[in-house]
């Protein structure tokens, strides 16, 4: 209570629709408690539904937020970014649940490698607080299309709604009427009223639609409810209502209550009213509709076609007889339109996530691009870069370095046996096509890696764009450097060996396909999270585990990558159909030359030459033998033949 409503006193029932807890302060209702479960069951970035308690107050601020729980895998019983998240929440106070809180609401990715888990429980928290408003009718409910505000209400000056437009009137002076009498008629007609001069006023007409609450209530004040219900509004569907008013000699409405001197039009419809749609406002008042002459309420037929939304008129007709006896109706009309400030609009489309998301990571992104790109150049041109064993190792670790420092500890751009379960999940649990593109980097990477999976096998990925693979192999470079003693099993033995990253990647997919919670856990057998998006920042166990497996890689080159790695394991199954094969081989490898086999760091080239591209972490190390004239057999006897050759001509 002290995160989420810090102050209150007392606290409610849980009642209403959606479900809400009132708070009380000073003895008075202050807001609301909720929880985001209970309202938009918000499923997190793990499929699991997260459960955050919040607050609201009556002006639609958020008061606080907790989240109590979830099973977010780079979250959950995490000691660093659990707290994070819980920072993160908390900044939520103080903001409106709706609208303008794109300056003010906290970024996501202040949890580290958590952003889709924040931004999610983030917008949860709003849209629950706005569902708790509405129902409580303390917010404009949102509406598919442009709607009539009808409680809405803003206390305005009868000049105010002239000003705008929610009041029209007219004036009609003798000259007007004189002038439309004799173009319509000639000279000799008779007026019902007769002309008291033609300069003279000869009616002020005011009209307006009475419906919407700013409009009436303003207009016809403590009377309002007499006109509407008790409510102040008869109901929604309930038929449209407009005031007329004028002062001068001409009355609208006639000493015969035939109400013939009035008719509304829109479009071609045209509405005429009777006795029973009329209702008389006093007058004789100091200012308003009350200082003129003559004001009434007029309510249209409840099966009129009227749409309020779109412009109509109000026509004066002027009643008279021609010198013959003939009837006369002179029409003016007075023209309205609602003004916008009474009409609801659908609210914007919310930015997706996703879009803020790229938006948020436009340098990351930049410098992904220019990686990959890089990569596709290296491996374009891999035969030309493979000539020079020095330019290969000084670019190929290079790279490694980069990946390692700015895409996996910056950037966190460690792709994970979770991505993998969530993008297969995804369909099955609610289909957005956001969800796939609510990680930059990670899509990039999984775009890239898809392409070069189909291409030339699982290499590409594990053996340049993991950080963690890429951490193993420079700290093996470093070993080997400084003389320890490196250790590869037999092939007979590695061949079982290499089973284990299919059963730990079996055992993941297969608890998740079976809709047990567990399997985020098993998937902490990727030291991923500890050791490049946590920066070794976890509870000791992980850290001690992570640190274990980078020590054995010590002496035996990308161990974990090799026998463990559950997404090797899933790319090195899917690699296997690869099209395209761009490592080169000669008739002599594996028999009789096994000079790559030998220098092969992860025992990929079996004893007849073959490379085994479900292992194979193109690193490029065999090419460089093989256009290695002094190394490679082949070449190195060409090279003495062409060398001899020369020093006997």
């Amino acid at each position: 209570m002290a995160i989420v409503w810090p102050g209150a006193e007392k606290l409610g029932l849980e009642e209403g629709k959606p479900p809400a807890i009132a708070v009380y302060r000073n003895g008075k209702l202050a807001g609301y408690i909720f929880s985001t479960l209970d309202i938009v069951h918000a499923p997190g970035f793990s499929g699991t539904p997260f459960d955050v308690i919040a607050g609201v107050d009556l002006t639609g601020h958020i008061s606080g937020a907790k989240v109590i729980f979830h099973r977010e895998p780079h979250v959950y019983q995490d000691e660093i970014r659990q707290p994070q998240l819980d920072t993160f929440l908390a900044r939520t106070a103080g903001l409106a649940s709706q609208g303008g809180n794109s300056g003010g609401a906290p970024r996501p990715d202040y949890v580290d490698g958590a952003t889709v888990s924040a931004r999610q429980m983030r917008d949860a928290v709003f849209e629950s607080a706005q569902r708790v408003l509405i129902g409580r009718g303390l917010l404009k409910a949102k509406v598919a299309g442009p709607a009539v505000d009808l409680d809405g209400f803003k206390q305005m000056s009868w000049n105010d709604l002239l000003a705008e437009g929610s009041i029209v009137h007219k004036i009609i002076t003798g000259n007007d009427v004189a002038a439309a009498l004799g173009k319509a008629h000639g000279t000799g007609g008779r007026l019902d009223v007769p002309l008291s001069g033609l300069n003279n006023v000869y009616i002020d007409i005011y009209t307006g639609l009475a419906t919407p609450a700013s409009i009436g209530k303003n207009v016809l004040g403590g009377d309002y409810a007499a006109y509407f219900g008790p409510r102040g509004r008869s109901m929604i569907f309930a038929p449209w209502k407009i005031f007329v008013a004028s002062k001068g000699a001409y009355d609208f409405v006639g000493g015969t209550n035939r109400f013939d001197r009035l008719r509304l039009v829109q479009g071609g419809q045209a509405y005429q009213f009777a006795s029973s749609q009329y209702q008389q406002i006093a007058t004789s008042g100091p200012d308003g509709i009350r200082a003129l002459d003559q004001a009434a309420v007029f309510t249209l037929p409840a099966n009129a076609r009227f749409d309020p939304l779109k412009p109509w008129r109000l026509e004066l007709l002027v009643k008279g007889q021609t010198a013959a006896g003939s009837p006369i109706s002179l029409a003016f009309p007075v023209d309205y339109q609602l003004p916008a400030s009474h009409i609801l609009m659908p609210p914007a489309p919310p930015v997706p996530a996703w879009t803020q998301a790229w938006s948020d990571s436009r340098t990351n992104v930049v410098i992904e691009a220019a990686l990959l790109a890089l990569l596709t150049f290296i491996l374009a041109f891999q035969a030309k870069l493979a000539q020079s064993r020095r330019a290969h190792r000084i670019i190929r670790t290079s790279f490694l370095l980069f990946v390692v420092v700015w895409e996996g500890w910056i950037a966190s751009g460690q792709l994970s046996i979770l991505n993998v379960v969530n993008y297969m999940e995804a369909p099955f649990r609610h289909f957005e096509f956001g969800f796939y593109l609510a990680e930059p980097l990670i899509v990039m990477i999984v775009i890239y890696t898809a392409i070069s999976l189909v291409l030339l096998g699982r290499g590409v990925f594990c053996g340049w764009l993991c950080p963690f693979g890429a951490l193993q192999e420079l700290l093996a470079q470093l070993s080997r450097a400084i003389g320890m003693p490196q250790w590869n099993p037999p092939e007979s033995v590695q061949k079982y060996l290499w089973l284990g990253k299919y059963v730990s990647a079996a055992l993941i997919l297969g608890l998740a396909a079976l809709g047990v919670d567990m399997w985020s856990r098993v998937a902490e057998v990727e030291p991923f999270d500890t050791a490049i998006t946590s920066h070794f920042t976890r509870a000791w166990p992980y850290v001690f585990y992570a640190c274990a497996l980078l020590m054995i890689g010590l002496f035996t080159e990308r161990a974990y990558c090799r026998f463990l790695c559950p997404l090797g394991g899933v790319l090195a199954l899917a690699g296997r159909l690869h099209l395209v094969d761009l490592l080169k081989r000669r008739p002599q490898c594996g028999s009789p030359c096994h000079l790559c086999e030998n220098s092969c760091p992860v025992k990929a080239i079996s004893v007849t030459g073959k490379i085994k591209t479900a292992e194979c972490f193109q690193c490029l190390d065999c090419q460089v033998e093989y256009f290695d004239d002094q190394r490679c057999p082949p070449l190195a006897a060409i090279r003495k033949i062409a060398t001899g050759g020369l020093e006997c001509a």
